[in-house]
């Protein structure tokens, strides 16, 4: 038994073009406008923290005329900033806080957090923290990509 053929103008599953089902997808060009804006704030906030941990690490940190300048008596200004920075690396401050941002990032799904661990993750890496800080920077970067 065969029955006649019905012509359709549209798949079986697929809403009227009047009907906007609740899993339409929007167009091409928004979507590419959401990817582009979803990347320029982490895009910014890595490439800020990456010239300022390296401009840091070259030019403040390991010149050793920096460090013979703190040794006179009285100390520049910035001796205390440098002597700080030192110890927080001494210390694994910089893996430290990438570690904590990005891991709470993760759990709590908190983007501000995310961004801080991929600054302080990216500096650390620079800055010779990279055991811990690459945790941090990876697990903020899980939190930034899947928003």
């Amino acid at each position: 038994m065969n029955l006649p053929a019905v012509p359709r103008t549209s798949p079986p599953d697929s809403p009227m073009p009047s009907q906007p089902g609740p899993h339409s997808i929007p167009a091409l060009p928004s979507r590419r406008r959401f990817f582009r804006a979803a990347w320029v704030l982490p895009l910014i906030v890595g490439a800020l923290a990456l010239t300022l941990g390296l401009v840091a690490r070259y030019l403040w940190i390991e010149p050793r005329e920096m460090g013979l300048a703190c040794a006179d008596v009285p100390t520049p200004w910035w001796c205390g900033p440098r002597v700080a920075a030192v110890q927080v690396h001494q210390y694994n401050g910089w893996g430290l806080g990438a570690l904590a941002a990005g891991l709470i990032a993760l759990v709590f799904r908190v983007y501000w957090l995310a961004l801080v661990g991929l600054a302080v993750g990216l500096m650390g890496l620079v800055l010779y923290n990279a055991g811990l800080a690459a945790v941090g920077l990876l697990a903020a970067l899980l939190v930034i990509v899947r928003r």
